[in-house]
């Protein structure tokens, strides 16, 4: 790999970035031309309508998709022109959770968690968890009590929280959650996301978090790119979209924009 292949800044490379990267599925363009830089430490959040190619964007990132055209850097690493073996060491300093979960069903909760952790961990100068380490986050998810359980005896919100779980196990330097509040009731969701900002504010690793519910992202982060059609349209805190005259940015806020009216007129009355 030659120095071309590396990003060098005056500190450390971004967590991840994306140069013009083209993705298209038949006749269907998912990214066209995208280009995004996440520094070390950063929270994201991408919001977007379904199939906007934001959870596309996500596995992009850890190569799990390989786009048409441009560059991906992890690490300061491009993983397309990286050998098998230096993106699987490039992936184990990320995490993922998966819309679906993604978990082994074979596994309980603890096991799948004691594998993330030991896969994770090697070759990053870390230990893998220990049992107790691994009870520990299960309890900050609220999942103490379901250690021995296997995934297909959780419900719903407890698989989403479950697989939190693992994709921070082993510390990342790069956490990816694909629509953690999806499908779920409000209350759930809420739950979900009060964690998800807990856990954020104790972990040093970047986090990106891909949603179309603006409120989640607004909770999230102050750091929130809106996507369209493949493409950025916006970035900054949600606060700065509601005043944007941008169609696209008016007509997919615009539903915030009245419910946030409205909560004012009432708190003001």
């Amino acid at each position: 790999m030659n120095a071309a292949d590396s990003i060098l800044t005056d500190n450390e490379p971004m967590a991840v970035e994306l140069r013009n990267v083209s993705l298209s599925f038949g006749q269907k363009t998912i990214l066209d031309s995208m280009s995004l830089s996440v520094p070390p430490g950063a929270k994201i959040s991408l919001v977007g309508e379904n199939s906007c190619g934001k959870s596309t964007i996500l596995k992009v990132m850890v190569g799990l998709v390989q786009p048409k055209s441009g560059d991906v850097f992890l690490f300061g690493r491009n993983i397309l022109k990286s050998s098998a073996s230096e993106l699987d060491k490039l992936r184990r300093r990320t995490g993922m959770q998966f819309q679906a979960g993604a978990m082994f069903d074979s596994m309980t909760v603890m096991d799948n968690l004691r594998l993330a952790s030991r896969e994770g961990s090697r070759g990053r100068g870390l230990k893998p968890a220990k049992k107790g380490e691994i009870s520990d986050i299960l309890d900050q998810v609220g999942l103490g009590r379901a250690a021995k359980l296997k995934p297909s005896e959780l419900s719903g919100g407890m698989r989403k929280r479950a697989a939190l779980a693992r994709a921070l196990i082993a510390k990342p330097e790069l956490a990816l959650f694909d629509e953690p509040t999806a499908g779920l009731d409000p209350v759930t969701a809420s739950r979900i996301i009060n964690l998800l900002i807990h856990l954020s504010a104790e972990e040093k690793g970047a986090m990106i978090l891909a949603t179309s519910d603006v409120e989640v992202a607004k909770r999230f982060s102050q750091d929130v790119i809106l996507m369209n059609e493949g493409q950025i349209v916006a970035r900054g805190s949600v606060d700065d979209m509601l005043a944007s005259t941008v169609p696209y940015v008016e007509k997919y806020l615009s539903r915030h924009r009245l419910v946030g009216q409205a909560m004012a007129a009432e708190a003001a009355s």
